[in-house]
Order: C-alpha cells, then structure tokens, then sequence
C-alpha cells in the first residue's frame, strides 16, 4: 500500500508568477490607424472618393518626450495588440506580488512584536 503524498500548496506569488506570459513577448506602445492622403496631383480613386489609404503604426513615447512610430504590416496588428496586453498583463502581477510583499512585511513585523514582548 503506497501512501500518496499531500501536492504541496503553492505560494500566492508563484500561482501569479507562473501565470506571466512569455517575457520575451512583450511591446510597448499604442497601435495607431491612420489614413494617408495622396496629394490632389496624384491621380488615386481611394483618396479622391475621401476613403484613404489605412496604415497601422505602432505608437511609443520615450522619455523627454521623444515618439517612435513603426509602421506595421496588416498581419502584425494582432500579434502587436496580444504583446502590448502581455505587458499590461505583467504590470498587473507585478503589482499583485508588490502587494503581497507589503502584506508580509507587515505580518511579520506585527509577529516580531508580540515575539519581542513575550
């Protein structure tokens, strides 16, 4: 008769740790759709009709206030909005486990003290 043995519990952090997504799949920014306008010399049935040709660009600020725009092919939107929720999606854990650290600090800092006074 083999006794199983209890699966150990896993932290709070490593549930939410485990939870990340790939780091190597992250981007920040904004995607942007933009349409562009030929000038009225050229002759273009989609800019003289008022439709515009659609772009997409992926929009990134940088400190000092210094933009970067990449324009994107159609086939890479999706793959741009996923990457930029994977980073909103990290943000988040990391906020989370900030909080459970602040929440230890405090327990044990409450323990230590009863501990001190015995």
């Amino acid at each position: 008769m083999t006794l199983k043995r209890p699966q150990p519990t896993l932290s709070p952090i490593r549930k939410l740790l485990d939870s990340l997504p790939p780091l190597d799949a992250l981007l920040r920014g904004s995607v942007l759709e933009r349409r562009t306008f030929h000038p009225a010399a050229v002759s273009c049935a989609t800019c003289a009709n008022g439709e515009g040709h659609l772009q997409w660009v992926l929009n990134v600020n940088y400190p000092g206030g210094k933009t970067r725009q990449i324009s994107l092919h159609p086939s890479q939107v999706s793959q741009a909005h996923r990457q930029i929720r994977n980073l909103d999606r990290v943000r988040q854990v990391l906020e989370q486990v900030c909080e459970i650290n602040q929440q230890r600090l405090r327990q044990e800092r409450i323990a230590r003290r009863s501990h001190d006074h015995d």
